[in-house]
């Protein structure tokens, strides 16, 4: 990845795991880019106080999904596959400011 030593065997991050919304609510209540912008927000306080450069996310392996979460600045995190996870995909985006 650009920006880090090509020797480092680890890199110091944020994980939010999965984002989920509830069905019962209105789809218009809140989007995945207000959600991602009060994730933004908390993770830069965070890292204010403890760093990291990179945050990492877990998805359904739909399309639509990782084209939204790409638009956001994620990638695929390119992992060895393995039988439990082949439903999900491991996304990251870096963090610079």
């Amino acid at each position: 990845m650009d920006g880090f030593n090509k020797n480092a065997t680890s890199i110091n991050g944020h994980l939010i795991g999965q984002l989920g919304k509830n069905d019962n609510c209105p789809p218009d209540l809140i989007s995945l880019e207000e959600i991602l912008q009060e994730i933004f927000s908390i993770i830069d306080q965070v890292r204010a106080l403890i760093g990291g450069r990179m945050i990492v996310l877990e998805c359904e392996d739909t399309p639509s999904l990782i084209a939204h979460y790409e638009k956001h600045g994620f990638s695929i995190l390119p992992i060895r596959e393995c039988v439990d996870q082949a439903q999900y995909v491991t996304m990251y985006t870096v963090v610079t400011s």
